[in-house]
């Protein structure tokens, strides 16, 4: 996940969600250009021919599922 902003409200919204996978400090917001995110919530997709499928909102778990089972197939 990229972010970017205050350290410390990161920090807090981190802990109080807990959490666990790896986060980056996109205060330039590089990551976020690179892949085409306009704001957050967001998720980039990384196909594997190296294609990026951008989905701007919040994704729930089953379309989540679809995207990725479409993506791997």
């Amino acid at each position: 996940m990229a972010w970017s902003g205050d350290t410390g409200q990161y920090v807090d919204f981190a802990d109080r969600y807990d959490l666990s996978f790896p986060q980056i400090d996109d205060t330039n917001a590089d990551v976020f250009t690179r892949f085409g995110v306009a704001y957050q919530p967001a998720i980039a997709i990384v196909l594997p021919n190296g294609d990026v499928q951008t989905i701007a909102g919040a994704v729930d778990a089953e379309t989540l599922d679809g995207i990725l089972s479409q993506a791997t197939a």
